[in-house]
């Protein structure tokens, strides 16, 4: 029985181990790196349209030579994690033929950006008047990219997702079954040291023995602790997944989402036959990240003023009308629910931030509606402007926001790994000692018979 303790308790240690080491270094970095593919891709695009725009001059805003250099930091980037999944997902063969799928359309991809951008250059195309050719181009990419690559690299995601999901809770029920054994167990190690006492008081009428209450105890001990450290080891895991990965990555997606959407303000400017489209797509990407119940830009400029000036409190959250839903989207409610303690300001910075890139999309759609298309142009620049832009103002609050959670996923990794650890060695010496303590109270009582 006592075997059986050792058998049930280290099988059960090992699967709390492999469970934390699948979340912390395998299936959860590769969700990760995943949803930063669907950013790197998104920034590509993004990038190409500011070139585009910028024409012929080439200082407006952080300038062409830095919007080219993110194209090809991200670029690299996208590639580096396809790269990665291609080799994680060796053996899948939806997953396998998706990021493939993905590699083969980024290179067509890169032709037509480069198409584009050759045909602009030779064309000595002015700021926010794109050659024709060059704008076909360009639109052929811009649509690739969102039909068949960013689709493609989202799905890649949630797959990501789902096996983390489905390996959490796999490895949570296993865990919870081999507690129960390990429980049994013990309790079985206890009775039947019971048993053994009583039978050895009755058959050698001796009162006590010393050796078989210190097992007894030690029993006790042994069965508590892993126990106890099996349920400390899945909270920490728990905790690692829901409030670290889970809520790193919701981020991730917002951060990668509203990258495409505030791209869509250069798309408007660049292409104004579908500036219509890209404005409307510009709104429901915005009510991605951040979702109020409004149907048009205007009143979703005010709504979203509204929920700055509002929080901590959430416009919607408390259930009081019907008709309101609640603060949704990535940066709504999923985040304020998501908080680590002392996160409250971390949330407000990005929130305020965002507020501020819509008040500055409110300036440029108002230029464009008056007539000054170089205004438009100059605002949208600065936007996008790699030092101190609206947009890198919210990617740094943002960052910093997902960081907090991406330490507490690791922290929680840590904190699981480290309560496991000792039973490496407390398991079987004490294993072992147990072992001892019966042969210790049991050979006294056996040498009298000789």
């Amino acid at each position: 029985m006592i075997v059986g303790l050792f058998a049930s308790a280290t099988s059960t240690l090992d699967q709390a181990r492999n469970g934390l080491d699948v979340l912390g270094r395998g299936a959860g970095p590769q969700a990760m790196a995943t949803t930063e593919l669907y950013l790197a891709l998104a920034d590509m695009d993004a990038r190409v349209a500011d070139v585009l725009l910028m024409g012929t001059d080439h200082d407006l805003g952080s300038g062409r030579e830095d919007a080219l250099a993110q194209y090809e930091a991200s670029r690299e980037q996208a590639n580096e994690v396809l790269l990665q999944a291609a080799s994680l997902t060796e053996g899948d063969t939806v997953e396998e033929r998706n990021v493939q799928e993905v590699l083969d359309g980024l290179g067509v991809y890169e032709r037509l950006v480069t198409e584009a951008l050759l045909r602009n250059d030779e064309a000595q195309a002015p700021p926010g008047e794109a050659d024709e050719r060059a704008l076909g181009s360009y639109r052929s990419a811009t649509l690739m990219m969102h039909t068949e690559l960013l689709p493609k690299a989202f799905n890649l995601g949630l797959d990501s997702s789902a096996i983390v999901r489905a390996n959490h809770e796999d490895g949570q029920a296993s865990v919870a079954l081999g507690l129960a054994w390990v429980g049994g167990a013990g309790v079985a190690v206890l009775v039947a040291l019971f048993a053994l006492q009583v039978y050895l008081r009755v058959r050698f009428r001796r009162r006590f023995n010393l050796p078989l209450i210190g097992a007894s105890v030690l029993t006790v001990g042994l069965t508590l602790g892993v126990v106890l450290a099996l349920v400390s080891s899945g909270g920490h895991q728990r905790d690692a997944k829901e409030e670290g990965l889970d809520a790193a990555m919701s981020l991730a997606r917002g951060g990668a989402i509203a990258t495409d959407m505030q791209a869509d303000q250069s798309r408007y400017l660049l292409d104004p036959e579908q500036a219509d489209n890209h404005q409307q797509v510009y709104l429901e990407r915005a009510q991605q990240v951040l979702f109020r119940p409004v149907n048009n830009l205007a009143d979703y400029y005010e709504a979203i003023d509204g929920v700055t000036a509002a929080y901590p409190e959430l416009p919607g959250a408390d259930g009081s009308d019907p008709d309101d839903p609640g603060t949704l989207g990535y940066l709504g409610e999923r985040a304020h629910d998501a908080l680590l303690p002392g996160q409250e300001d971390r949330l407000a910075q990005v929130l305020t931030a965002y507020n501020e890139l819509q008040a500055q999309d409110r300036e440029l759609r108002e230029a464009v509606r008056e007539g000054d298309v170089e205004a438009a142009i100059s605002i949208r620049m600065n936007i996008a402007h790699s030092e101190d832009g609206a947009f890198v103002t919210y990617e740094r609050a943002l960052d910093g926001l997902t960081e907090d959670h991406e330490e507490e996923f690791t922290r929680g990794i840590g904190r699981g790994d480290a309560v496991l650890s000792p039973w490496t060695w407390l398991l079987p010496a004490g294993s072992l000692l147990l072992l001892l303590l019966v042969a210790l109270g049991v050979r006294p009582r056996l040498a009298e018979y000789r």
